[in-house]
C-alpha cells in the first residue's frame, strides 16, 4: 500500500491505550511515522520538508526500518512526489485546530503501531506529543525554521507540551536557539544537523537541452541570469530582488530575474515589476521540478530570505557551482563564506543585493571561483550523512 487516505470510519474505536504500544522484537524493523502539518505550504505547490522526506525514506535500510508519513491536512499534489518513491502516505483531512485531529491520529498511531514518531510543524508537534504520550510512544520534535514572530497560542502550547518531548533535532545553530529559547526544548534533547542534499542525483542536463530551455524561457545566449527558486511568499524575501532589479538592469543591461516557483505573492511581485518598468526583464516560469536546470542556466543565485532554517536552494545553488547572495537568516551565514563563496547581505536591503549582484555580473571570473568554491563546500552537507544521523537517533530511542 504506497498511498492512504485515512478516515476515521476506516480505523476501530480505541479500547485500552495500552494496547496502542507496540513492542518490539531485536529482529523487527521500528517504525517510523513521520507527522507534517501539511505537505504544500503557502499556495505553493510542495512544501521544503516534503521534498526531504522523499530523498530520505528510501535511502533507508528497509531491512530495519519502515517509514510513513501521515498529513493533518486533506490530500494535495504535493503527495505525489511521495507516491512516486512507494512511501506510504496518511491523510487525516482535518483542519488546522480541529479537536478531532488527536483522535484521527491515535487511531492511525493504534492501527500502525509506531514505534517512534517524528514530528515536523506546530499542528504536529502539539497533537503529536499529545498522542504520543496517550500512546506510549516517543517522539522527535523536528524544527526546520526560525519564525520571527510565533503565534501566542504556540508558546502557551510549547510550556505546556515540552515536559512531552523525548528528542528534538535543528537543521542549524539559529534553529536549535529559538527551540531552547521560544519552543522551550531542554538542551540535552537536542541535536543539530541539517539534512543535506543527494549530491551524486542533483545534476543538471546536458548543454544542449539547457540551450533549449533557456530558449523556451525567453532568454537570449547574452542574457546574463539572476535566479531565485522558492515558494513566492514573503519569508523569501523575493520583492526586495524584484526592487533591486532596476538597478541591476541600469548597470547590466543583459541581466534578466529568473523567479522559480509559485505562491501567494506571484501577482504581488509582477505588480511590484509593473510599477519598476522592468516587467518584461523579470521572468515568472511557475513551479518547475527541473530546478537543477533553472539553476544551472543562471549566473548568480539570490536568496534574500526574510527567515530561514536552512533553504535547499542554497545548497542545490552550491552543488551546481553557483555564487549566492543571501540574507542572514537560518544557516546561512554559517554556510555562505563572505566574499568566498558569495556574499551576505542585510534583510530587506535591496541597495546591498544590488550592489553584491552587479559586482558578480560585471566579474564572471571572480563569480565562477565563488561557485567552485561553494562547490567545495556543499561536499560536507551529503544527505547520506544525515539519514545516518537519523537511523543512530531511532536506534536510540528504541533502545531507550
Amino acid at each position: 500500500m504506497s498511498h492512504v487516505q485515512a478516515k476515521s470510519k476506516r480505523f476501530a474505536p480505541m479500547q485500552n491505550n495500552r494496547t496502542m504500544v507496540s513492542s518490539r522484537t531485536a529482529s523487527e524493523p521500528i517504525r517510523v511515522l513521520h507527522v507534517i502539518d501539511k505537505l504544500g505550504v503557502g499556495g505553493s505547490s510542495i512544501h521544503g520538508i516534503t521534498r526531504v522526506l522523499g530523498w530520505w525514506i528510501p535511502r533507508f535500510d528497509t531491512d530495519q526500518f519502515q517509514i510513513s508519513v501521515c498529513s493533518l491536512r486533506a490530500p494535495e499534489p504535493a503527495g505525489e512526489v511521495l507516491r512516486t518513491e512507494n512511501i506510504p502516505v496518511f491523510y487525516l483531512s482535518k483542519g488546522k485546530f480541529d479537536p478531532r485531529t488527536l483522535t484521527e491520529l491515535l487511531n492511525l498511531i493504534k492501527r500502525e503501531r509506531p514505534h517512534i514518531l517524528h514530528l515536523h510543524g506546530f499542528g504536529a508537534t502539539n497533537f503529536g506529543r499529545i498522542a504520543g504520550r496517550i500512546a506510549g510512544v516517543p517522539n522527535i520534535v523536528h524544527e526546520h525554521v526560525v519564525f520571527l514572530k510565533q503565534p501566542g497560542y504556540q508558546t502557551v502550547a510549547d510550556m505546556l507540551l515540552a515536559p512531552l518531548t523525548t528528542r528534538a533535532i535543528a537543521i542549524s545553530n539559529p534553529v536549535r536557539d529559538y527551540m531552547i529559547a521560544t519552543r522551550k526544548v531542554k538542551p540535552g534533547t537536542l541535536d543539530t544537523f541539517f539534512y543535506g542534499l543527494p549530491l551524486s542525483e542533483f545534476q543538471a542536463s546536458a548543454p544542449h537541452i539547457l540551450q533549449e530551455k533557456r530558449q523556451q524561457l525567453g532568454l537570449a545566449p547574452t542574457d546574463r541570469v539572476v535566479c531565485n527558486v522558492g515558494r513566492l511568499d514573503t519569508q523569501k524575501g523575493q520583492v526586495y530582488l524584484v526592487k533591486a532589479a532596476a538597478a541591476i538592469l541600469e548597470a547590466v543591461p543583459e541581466a534578466r530575474i529568473l523567479l522559480v516557483g509559485d505562491g501567494p505573492d506571484q501577482a504581488m511581485l509582477k505588480t511590484v515589476a509593473a510599477q519598476e518598468g522592468i516587467a518584461d526583464k523579470i521572468i515568472f516560469p511557475g513551479y518547475r521540478s527541473d530546478v537543477a536546470d533553472m539553476l544551472a542556466i543562471s549566473d548568480i543565485i539570490a536568496i534574500p530570505s526574510l527567515w530561514e532554517g536552512g533553504p535547499i536552494t542554497l545548497f542545490e545553488a552550491m552543488q551546481l557551482g553557483k555564487p549566492v547572495i543571501g540574507t542572514p537568516a537560518g544557516i546561512m551565514p554559517e554556510v555562505i563564506r563572505e566574499g568566498e563563496t558569495g556574499f551576505v547581505v542585510p534583510f530587506k536591503d535591496s541597495t546591498a543585493l544590488a550592489e553584491k549582484t552587479i559586482h558578480l555580473l560585471q566579474n564572471p571570473a571572480i563569480a565562477q571561483a565563488m561557485g567552485q568554491a561553494g562547490w567545495n563546500v556543499c561536499q560536507e552537507y551529503d544527505i547520506s550523512k544525515s539519514v545516518q544521523r537519523l537511523s543512530d537517533i531511532y536506534q536510540e530511542m528504541v533502545k531507550a
